[in-house]
């Protein structure tokens, strides 16, 4: 064959020799997990429901040392997913290697049960009443976390029982906001993003027992993105940031993201990103 045919015939072939051995391109290694998971239901007397319950432990988990943890709300849904998926990347500092990650997710009609475990009752008088069975039950809620699953935790793991964390998505966010305003010492450090403050006519302040400040020192992170106008998320983190400023308690950190050009959904995965980065 002659020489010119033999050069043309490789330079024919050496793109396809490239795609089948991968060479000639930046080839993405593929990503360490640094958590293995697993899922367990739950059942809660105080809510009269199971759970699934998603416990994370890093992959160089050891039962003689003792680990922070993060509860997280919506463990099922986009938010704890996108959480999950962040743990998997394996791109985090190993300061993540001594936390432990509990997810709480709803099993059946996810719409429903988050408005009874995550809206807040109505006050009548020194009374505090759900509209009824299926919403407005978040002290319920509340009580599954501190008087059942938190201690289950603790017993199962070597932990820092001052020091763990909450995060929540909308619904969650309101939530986490209703963990701080309870000012009893459960958790140390809040996530709320895009809280849902607004919903009852902002009645999450009628709930705030804070007086003057905390004991010990609190972390507060809140976040919503720029566009969440439409939907009051927005107004409602301006609110609550001027409310604070205002306040000045004693012993609480806080920082206060407006991600721009993001959405209720789109903001998401920046925040939790942050988190893992910088704040926990």
């Amino acid at each position: 064959m002659p020489m010119v045919h033999i050069t043309r015939l490789i330079l024919l072939l050496f793109p396809a020799l490239l795609a089948i051995t991968g060479c000639g391109q930046t080839v993405k290694k593929p990503a360490v997990r640094l958590f293995n998971t697993k899922v367990e239901i739950d059942y809660s007397r105080n809510v009269g429901d199971s759970f699934e319950i998603y416990i994370s432990l890093p992959k160089t988990f050891d039962s003689n040392n003792t680990y922070n943890v993060v509860y997280y709300c919506d463990a099922n849904l986009k938010s704890g997913k996108h959480l999950r998926d962040l743990l998997d990347d394996g791109n985090y500092p190993t300061r993540l290697n001594n936390i432990i990650f509990v997810g709480i997710g709803h099993i059946g009609n996810y719409h429903v049960l988050r408005r009874r475990d995550f809206i807040l009752p109505t006050i009548n008088g020194k009374d505090t009443l759900g509209l009824d069975a299926q919403y407005g039950q978040t002290q319920k809620f509340y009580s599954f976390l501190r008087n059942e699953l938190i201690p289950v935790i603790n017993s199962r793991f070597r932990t820092n029982a001052d020091s763990n964390s909450i995060i929540g998505h909308s619904l969650g966010g309101l939530f986490v906001f209703y963990c701080l305003f309870k000012s009893d010492g459960l958790f140390a450090k809040y996530f709320a993003l895009s809280p849902a403050l607004w919903i009852d006519n902002y009645s999450i302040y009628k709930f705030n027992r804070i007086d003057s400040g905390f004991n010990r020192k609190k972390y507060l992170y809140f976040a919503a993105g720029s566009r969440e106008t439409l939907n009051r998320i927005l107004k409602g983190t301006n609110n609550v940031k001027q409310f604070l400023d205002q306040k000045h308690y004693k012993n609480l950190i806080y920082d206060y993201d407006v991600w721009s050009g993001e959405t209720h959904n789109s903001e998401v995965p920046l925040a939790l990103e942050k988190m893992l980065q910088q704040k926990l």
